[in-house]
């Protein structure tokens, strides 16, 4: 006997070891291929987010909040569903295979009365699934929106404060929560009856085996040790199924998740910005918009551009003038492809600009805007954003920057070009800001330069030295821009006045004055009110 003991007391501790290793080997290849594998959908997601259209992001379902959610949350919630916990479900259903099959070995009739019950067990669990669907679909777009809101109280914090609306962001914020919140209570009652429920179940069916075991052995002479066997199988298939069915939840949160990162997946976009088909041309400047109709998708009901028709010779200056929302915005970004007309075309050099490789047309342009976006980096890293950093010598950078009316302000810094602008550039003013993004167009060489109000957010002092920068920019180039001060754009090589989204009338300057139209009256009403637009 002492000699068993030792045996067995051996094969239990050999065991301990395998069941440890074997736990090991479980978690970690189970962890490895979760992890591989939301990595593989946050790249795949974030790739086909960035191929995008323009119109894709207008749309109110796919906000930055949104978006982020399904980067920053959807994934995990799938991982979580694969990793080290999945591969012990899968060892509970084994476990449950082998607990009926011992039990069925040694006592079939006590094995039917089992199953007979045991779908009861079961469908606690199912009511609760199917309870929580609809619960937590719903739970997700109101996380979403609070999402939203806070990223857009975050990003725009120095507007928030300065109105004083932080209590009502909170409260936005708070009613978004208030539905997850009621809704979570509710859950957890549901949860707790149909737990209580399904743990009572397993009761029920130990003193049903206790009963009925007690009958065979008494009046069908079944072994005693039978009937005991048969109650540790299924003690320990319904322990193995308690397990698997705590799962459920994690299988939920992943399903939803996984169902809305594979909606996202699925969709295609009208213009694809990584698309490798069509024509790479060498740009050399010559811009047609063609009988120009374009609505924006959100906004189908309003007409922007109603056969609007010009062009521009390469090397030459087109300013648009005219009054807010008339369309002049909207050809630069036809001409940038965020959009494709809905009639007419943008023709480049005498090529359809659908017809040309998309990323090789964005790379021979280049466009400043009236909020210029910079990156949390450094000024280097800024103005070389798009462009190779091995490939682009220190000479080129300062080049760009004296261009740009920067190169001195820059040498007076501590750390110069390698000074961190902060996030979209909050350490820097509006007129460095402008200058920055001014020398990241000049370095790139661009054929066609893209100006859209650059100068209109500046002050006095500041607007001209910008203004300097970009008429040394537009030298040798064809320049497109938009402009509200007309004194700007008095030396353009032909004026072109947008109204209703067609051209009422262009020249230059002094063709136009001469006509006493659409453009003188814009220019006496600034002679007049020099700060109107």
């Amino acid at each position: 006997m002492r000699h068993d003991g030792h045996f067995w007391a051996i094969m239990l501790l050999l065991c301990g070891l395998v069941q440890g290793g074997t736990a090991f080997i479980q978690s970690a290849l189970f962890g490895y291929a979760a992890e591989k594998l939301t990595t593989r959908l946050r790249t795949t997601l974030f790739r086909n987010i960035m191929r995008m259209d323009i119109g894709y992001f207008d749309m109110p379902s796919h906000s930055s909040g949104k978006i982020s959610t399904r980067l920053a949350t959807d994934t995990p919630n799938v991982k979580s569903a694969i990793d080290f916990r999945l591969g012990a479900v899968i060892a509970a259903l084994v476990s449950i295979i082998c607990g009926l099959f011992i039990s069925f070995y040694y006592n079939w009739a006590t094995s039917l009365l089992v199953l007979g019950i045991f779908p009861l067990a079961v469908l606690g669990r199912s009511l609760q699934l199917r309870y929580l669907k609809g619960s937590t679909e719903k739970d997700a777009r109101d996380m979403e929106k609070a999402g939203n809101i806070a990223l857009q109280g975050i990003e725009n914090v120095r507007t928030v404060q300065s109105l004083t609306i932080e209590a009502k962001f909170q409260k936005m914020f708070l009613e978004c929560l208030l539905g997850p919140h009621k809704q979570a209570k509710k859950d957890a009652i549901v949860q707790g009856l149909t737990y209580g429920f399904s743990s009572s179940i397993l009761y029920f069916i130990f003193a049903a085996c206790y009963r009925f075991g007690l009958w065979l052995i008494l009046d069908h002479n079944t072994p005693p040790m039978h009937i005991m066997k048969v109650l540790m199988a299924v003690s320990f298939s319904m322990g193995s199924i308690s397990f698997a069915t705590a799962y459920i939840p994690e299988y939920k949160k992943a399903r939803l998740a996984a169902g809305l990162i594979f909606k996202m997946l699925g969709e295609e976009p009208k213009i694809d910005s990584l698309a490798t088909d069509g024509q790479k041309h060498e740009i050399k400047g010559l811009v047609h918009f063609k009988d120009l109709h374009f609505v924006y998708p959100e906004r189908p009901k309003v007409k922007i551009l109603r056969g609007l028709d010009i062009s521009v010779e390469p090397g030459q200056t087109l300013a648009l003038v005219g009054p807010s929302g008339c369309g002049k915005s909207t050809l630069i970004s036809l001409l940038e492809r965020f959009y494709d007309p809905f009639g007419g075309e943008v023709i480049i050099d005498g090529i359809n600009l659908q017809d040309l490789n998309i990323e090789s047309v964005r790379s021979h342009m280049a466009l400043v805007s009236q909020e210029p976006i910079l990156f949390d980096c450094s000024i280097r890293e800024n103005i070389l954003y798009g462009l190779d950093h091995k490939t682009v010598s220190s000479e080129r950078i300062q080049q760009a920057a004296q261009l740009a009316n920067i190169e001195s302000f820059v040498k007076s810094l501590p750390a110069g070009y390698e000074t961190r602008v902060g996030e979209k550039g909050t350490q820097l003013s509006g007129g460095q800001k402008q200058r920055i993004a001014i020398a990241r167009a000049l370095i790139r060489n661009p054929k066609i330069l893209l100006l859209d109000e650059a100068t209109s957010a500046l002050d006095t002092e500041s607007e001209k030295i910008v203004q300097e920068a970009l008429d040394r920019a537009s030298e040798g180039r064809t320049c497109i821009i938009i402009a509200h001060r007309l004194s700007t754009v008095v030396n353009a090589d032909c004026i072109a006045v947008v109204k209703d989204g067609v051209i009422l009338e262009k020249g230059t300057h002094s063709q136009l004055m001469a006509m006493r139209g659409a453009y003188f009256n814009l220019t006496q009403k600034q002679i007049k009110h020099p700060t109107s637009n």
